[in-house]
This record gives C-alpha cells, structure tokens and sequence, in this order.
C-alpha cells in the first residue's frame, strides 16, 4: 500500500506540470519585398515554449505595467512545427522580417496560426483586427497563453485560467534606440519561462 501511496504523490506534480499551458509569442507579419515594396505574404505565426501535442486556442496578451489587456482568440489547427530556415527562405525578401524572427530566442517551436473565428473575439481584438480596410495589415506582436480568456482586462499582472493554473507575466520594455529586446517573463503554476524579441519599429 505505501509504494502506491508514494507513487501516487511523485506522480501528481508530473501531471501538473504536464498540463501546464503552452505560453510563446504571437507575430502578426506582414512581409514587403524591400526592392518593390509589393506585399509578400500576410501570416500569423505563433512561437511556443512546448511543443504542441493537439490543435490549441490563444489568447495574447498585452502587459502595460499594472494591467494586461486580452486579445481572443488565434486558432493553432496543424500541430507540426514549422522550419524556421524554410520560413526565412520564403519571405526572404523582406529583410526586416528575417532579421526580426531570428533574434526571438527562447521559444523552440513555431506554428502557422489564424485568427478564431470572429464570433468569440473579445472587445479587444475587435478593434485590433476589426477594421476590414486596415486592420489586418498592422503587424503586431504580443505574448500569448493555450487557453481562451473570457475577460478583456486584467488588473495587475497575476491571473488565474479556467483549468486553475496560476499565471503571471512581466514585461520589460527597453528605451528605444539602444537596440535591446523586449523580455516577456511568464511564471505558470511556479514555472518560469522568459524569452526575449525585438521591439517593433526600433
């Protein structure tokens, strides 16, 4: 009875930590050929810090420095990782782009994604991607988390998601001009994950 008893206990933590939710970053790229000036291609793309095991649902998030503003939905449908090298190739000729997605360091798995379909979208991401003249050619990048967020706001930088996992990220902004990347710091269920990416427009 004690050997089950103690491997019931190890157990728990691994199956915590298991179900802990994918958290990455969000890259809304709009791709230029930088001799025409022509768009190349438009795509969603999200970076992850694990890799995807089934089809998953993101919210991106937006830390202001006392509170996260939420942006649903983005769908991941295929779960295989995309090659970073063949994604560089084919949008090779916007210079920027390649330049900007080889310097996001810590997070090892890249997804196609697309945005959810517009019936769950927060009041957010309505006005981000809202707009069917312009909005869906601003790029944009922001931090995401595996799960729908049903809130729009969030006061402070401490949440907690429907399944119970504890979540809290921190974003560092540097001054503009120096050339220093954005650091986004997630802690999910006392687990720590950082990567970094550079500034948009810097």
């Amino acid at each position: 009875m004690k050997p089950i008893i103690a491997l019931l206990f190890l157990s728990a933590p691994m199956t915590a930590c298991a179900a802990a939710p994918a958290v990455g970053l969000w890259e809304d790229v709009v791709a230029i050929d930088d001799d025409t000036l022509q768009l190349i291609s438009h795509q969603h793309f999200i970076f992850t810090d694990q890799k995807l095991a089934t089809p998953a649902v993101f919210t991106a998030l937006k830390d202001f420095g006392g509170e996260i503003d939420t942006f649903c939905c983005l769908e991941v449908q295929n779960t295989t990782p995309l090659s970073m090298r063949e994604i560089e190739k084919k949008l090779s000729h916007d210079h920027d782009f390649v330049q900007r997605v080889s310097h996001i360091h810590g997070l090892p798995y890249m997804y196609e994604a697309k945005l959810a379909n517009r019936t769950i979208w927060n009041n957010k991401m309505l006005l981000l991607k809202g707009s069917k003249n312009d909005g869906n050619d601003i790029p944009f990048s922001a931090p995401v988390i595996a799960t729908r967020l049903a809130f729009s706001e969030i006061a402070g930088n401490r949440f907690t998601d429907s399944d119970g996992d504890e979540i809290l990220l921190k974003t560092e902004v540097p001054k503009r001009g120096q050339g220093q990347p954005l650091v986004h710091r997630f802690t999910v269920n006392h687990k720590k994950i950082i990567f970094t990416v550079p500034m948009l427009g810097d």
